[in-house]
């Protein structure tokens, strides 16, 4: 926590302050405070707010770093527990061994303890209401989904395998009762935030005006776009005559979801977690406005997939990606807070040459999870590849 890193944390830190004047109706003063979050992670920075209220006007650099990054550290060793508390069943060994993986793996540390980002809140509500899912508990995988969707928006980009998933092992009866908890869900959270803010459309407003508001094809994200050099280019550029990067990016992006409903129909080992990997690699790689921590989330659902399968080229995945997604968190992180000439002087290049690597890296562990998906199921005391 000790590292100084003002980027995105002060942003935190402005939230904070102005949460203890009024909770619900912080929406109504969002122009004012660059204010582009979902509701969830609001209720732990209005404890942040107080607690800054009794340490006073006066704080240090380094208060700012313990207060900011107190909760993304604390939601990494949620999931960590969680990790452990689910796969437990399965093997104690083997769970203490994912939740080690999980919080020693060099980029969740970087993401939360260095740069300060709520990434592990998000990946802790995905992966405890996939599981409820898994282990047939559709109302609650609804609700805990419903969740995840407030606490950051790319949890929204799960949206569709969560659905398929819903409507594939459950009657269609619960799977209306599962969208109905999860729609009463987040008119509770909102209502409040409706209220206060007068706004009786601000769901819409803060969903449609965050996505809205980096219309770039890619934020220093080692992806398709990053590989041709268009990082900080608007999606508006045209490519050839009308055709525009964002045409690009939303027919690539209904393509991949058209491929994961047809996708399947065929597979045979249905594994929602490597699929989930996949999917969300895939919009990563292909879909615009993507940051440079958005692949950061995959790494939890094929971490998870590759301890409970016992598969070493899951595994290998989860590797590989660990070290492509660090590289594209420190990239970015050493540009903004050293002043090295070198980066400065070549960071676009590093940014073409780590998107080439992530593609490559891409490439190869679609081709493993595809392999693994395309497989029948295993049977037990089987030998995993």
């Amino acid at each position: 926590m000790g590292y100084v890193n003002e980027y995105d944390t002060l942003w935190y830190r402005e939230w904070a302050l102005a949460l203890p004047d009024g909770l619900f109706d912080v929406y109504a003063r969002a122009d004012e405070i660059s204010l582009d979050y979902p509701p969830v992670f609001l209720f732990f920075l209005y404890l942040t707010g107080l607690a800054y209220r009794a340490v006073g006007p006066q704080w240090h650099i380094l208060t700012d770093m313990v207060f900011m990054k107190f909760w993304p550290v604390f939601f990494d060793m949620l999931c960590g527990l969680a990790l452990f508390y689910i796969l437990k069943k399965y093997s104690y060994k083997t769970a203490l061994i994912a939740a080690a993986l999980w919080l020693f793996n060099p980029v969740t540390v970087f993401n939360s303890s260095f740069w300060g980002q709520t990434d592990g809140m998000m990946c802790l509500m995905l992966l405890i209401s996939f599981s409820a899912l898994e282990r047939q508990k559709p109302l609650l995988a609804c609700f805990l989904f419903a969740l995840a969707g407030m606490t950051k928006y790319q949890a929204l980009f799960f949206t569709p395998i969560f659905l398929m998933e819903l409507f594939l092992k459950n009657r269609p009866k619960i799977f209306l009762k599962g969208i109905g908890v999860a729609a009463i869900t987040v008119a509770g959270m909102f209502l409040p935030f409706m209220i206060g803010s007068k706004s009786p459309l601000l769901f819409f407003e803060v969903y449609l005006g965050g996505q809205g508001k980096y219309p770039l094809l890619s934020l220093n994200a080692f992806n398709f776009y990053g590989m041709l050099g268009l990082n900080w280019v608007e999606d508006s550029t045209p490519i050839l005559g009308p055709i525009t990067y964002n045409m690009l990016s939303t027919v690539m992006t209904v393509l991949i979801i058209i491929g994961l409903l047809v996708f399947y129909v065929f597979i045979k080992n249905r594994n929602m977690w490597v699929i989930s990997f996949v999917f969300m690699n895939s919009l990563f790689m292909f879909m615009s406005r993507m940051h440079e921590r958005y692949q950061f989330v995959v790494l939890i659902f094929i971490l998870y997939a590759a301890i409970k399968e016992k598969h070493r080229g899951l595994f290998w995945c989860f590797t590989l990606t660990s070290v492509t997604t660090l590289l594209n968190h420190i990239t970015p992180m050493f540009h903004w807070n050293t002043s090295d000439w070198f980066i400065d002087y070549c960071y676009g290049e590093m940014l073409i040459v780590m998107s080439a690597v992530n593609f490559a890296v891409y490439i190869l562990t679609t081709y493993i999870c595809v392999k693994f998906l395309m497989s029948k199921p295993y049977l037990k005391g089987e030998e995993r590849g």
